[in-house]
């Protein structure tokens, strides 16, 4: 069913050492949240997602968003906030992270095959801009739609389009800005990592299986 997927070229334990680290990503945002107004900035998870998606792969970037989505909507739960009763509809709070993941894998793909030449750190730049407005647009766009009018706290604002102007001022920039600069060369390091490793693996594999039955007994024996 899913063919030619990322993570096909690496090992069982770099994909699960991997998610280990990105699921510990978005989990730090739940532990220590980066408060601006009544949003969090989200750019710990949204980077992590984003690494996922582009070193191995969309499906892999959606299983990260939707763990992303879910952690935030139980987030809110366990500490809600002024804004906490939108972010409990799993259309603003799991929907557009699961989004993510995949519009920044297709800008990069979509990039790297219609400019061949581009650099890849260009086109994952693109993909990370790309991937942060897609959350921007999805959690905004139906806070707006589901509660437009809606008062945030006694006597606060309300959700409107001053709001929104707000919100898009100061977290939607910061996230657009750090994501872009920050995930490129990451993702880059990253993927230079595990083919380095996956290469060195399977030569290791190759040399063993191609070594005299004597040898491989003897270097068993040696490591008993």
């Amino acid at each position: 069913m899913f063919k030619n997927l990322e993570w096909k070229k690496y090992t069982r334990s770099q994909i699960i050492s991997m998610n280990a680290v990105l699921c510990a990503m978005v989990l730090l945002f739940v532990a220590i949240p980066i408060q601006i107004g009544p949003l969090s900035l989200a750019v710990i998870p949204i980077i992590a997602i984003i690494i996922s998606a582009e070193v191995l792969g969309w499906l892999n970037g959606m299983i990260t968003g939707l763990f992303f989505g879910l952690v935030s909507l139980v987030g809110h739960f366990i500490r809600p906030g002024v804004l906490s009763f939108a972010f409990y509809n799993p259309l603003i709070s799991v929907f557009p992270r699961i989004l993510i993941g995949l519009f920044a894998y297709l800008t990069v793909k979509g990039l790297t095959k219609l400019f061949p030449k581009m650099p890849l750190l260009l086109a994952n730049a693109f993909g990370a801009a790309v991937g942060v407005l897609t959350n921007t647009v999805g959690v905004l766009g139906f806070t707006l739609l589901f509660y437009y009018g809606r008062e945030l706290g006694t006597g606060g604002s309300a959700i409107g389009w001053e709001w929104l102007a707000g919100v898009l001022l100061t977290n939607s920039i910061l996230e657009i800005v750090v994501c872009t600069v920050v995930t490129p060369p990451v993702v880059l390091a990253v993927n230079k990592t595990l083919s380095l490793t996956a290469v060195r693996k399977k030569t290791s594999d190759k040399e063993v299986a191609s070594a005299p039955r004597s040898e491989v007994d003897n270097a068993e024996k040696d490591a008993d």
